[in-house]
């Protein structure tokens, strides 16, 4: 269609939108199955890369939270031996209990395989601010627990605290080195003198999945 306007020609150009056979163009049946199996693969390769993601985020953290908790503990028990002291304490029942007692079977609540008297002096911010305290390693169904008593000289009443150090352990073995250098698994080797120290402290911790540690110390 032409309109003439001060002899300016002007043409109406208005686009067919129709395709052959007067019908209105679209998507076919074939181009949405298309679209739709490329959306499909898409979503499995975007789900396939985040699960992925994830498990490696948890791999990751099992792995950090392992080898923390075990430093953690190794770090323990390596304040534990710099900060002995020969100083025996009283049981609930006012026996005598050695500075250190080393057993390998475990007979009440709270016995542990290694039990000490530990200094409140060395590492302290303010020189004697802590009072020495008495504590002990306990392992029974994979756990190593931290046995912290509140009182060095308990009553009947007296409950320690109980902190899990770490988990998922196959074993924990003790032992003490005598005077004549031999290895033994239970400590103080005379009942007789109750502050006596042994030469040395070995402590073997393995776990379940197969990873062993081991420390010795000289006291």
């Amino acid at each position: 269609m032409m309109y003439k306007f001060n002899n300016i020609n002007i043409i109406n150009d208005k686009k067919d939108n129709r395709c052959y056979g007067g019908h209105y163009r679209g998507f076919t049946l074939i181009e949405l199955m298309i679209a739709i199996m490329i959306f499909a693969v898409i979503t499995v390769i975007s789900y396939r890369v985040i699960s992925a993601l994830v498990k490696t985020k948890e791999v990751i953290t099992s792995v950090h939270n392992k080898w923390g908790s075990l430093s953690n503990t190794v770090n323990r028990l390596n304040q534990s031996m710099y900060q002995v002291i020969p100083l025996a304490v009283r049981n609930g029942d006012g026996g005598l209990i050695p500075a250190l007692n080393g057993k390998a079977k475990l007979e009440g609540k709270f016995d542990a395989q290694l039990e000490l008297t530990e200094s409140g002096f060395i590492g302290d911010q303010i020189y004697g601010s802590v009072a020495p305290k008495r504590i002990g390693y306990r392992f029974i169904n994979g756990r190593i627990y931290l046995i912290t008593w509140p009182v060095l000289n308990q009553v009947i009443n007296t409950v320690p605290r109980v902190d899990v150090l770490l988990e998922n352990v196959q074993s924990f073995k003790v032992t003490f080195l005598y005077t004549d250098k031999q290895w033994y698994n239970t400590w103080p080797a005379d009942s007789g003198n109750l502050t006596a120290l042994p030469v040395g402290i070995k402590v073997n911790i393995k776990l379940s999945t197969a990873e062993e540690v081991v420390r010795q110390w000289a006291l």
